[in-house]
């Protein structure tokens, strides 16, 4: 059970310091799993980085942000993507019973190996719909 103490703080946390906490953890996690599935040390990471293995510690630490740089370098030392922003790729407008109604359409990229050593994007098979209604009136 929760304090009244900690309720307090959750409630008062920034909306934007939640996000980086959440997103924060969960590169660091995506970037342990990763090293995991390649069978790479942080060391090992670092060297290939051509960073001191005390900033690999940093960044999976929480000491450190990461740059965007710093994630396109980790994104293709490791073969995944790190990030993904979806693209926003149609958008459909109807109106009916008097509200302004919008489909879009986002798509997101998926990068594959088709050969070892070649990293190809392509288009994922799947999208995400949204839908946006407002009163026409």
């Amino acid at each position: 059970m929760r304090t009244k103490t900690v309720d307090r703080l959750l409630k008062s946390t920034p909306k934007d310091l939640e996000i980086f906490v959440d997103l924060y953890a969960d590169l660091v996690v995506r970037i342990n799993q990763l090293l995991l599935e390649k069978g790479l040390s942080k060391k090992e990471l670092a060297e290939k980085l051509e960073k001191k293995p005390s900033e690999i510690s940093k960044w999976l630490g929480g000491e450190h942000n990461f740059t965007l740089r710093s994630l396109a370098k980790l994104s293709a030392e490791l073969g995944e993507p790190l990030l993904e922003v979806p693209k926003k790729m149609t958008q459909t407008e109807f109106v009916e019973d008097g509200f302004i109604c919008r489909v879009h359409t986002f798509v997101t990229r998926t990068k594959i190996e088709a050969t070892p050593g070649s990293k190809v994007w392509q288009r994922a098979k799947n999208t995400n719909q949204f839908n946006e209604y407002h009163h026409a009136g």
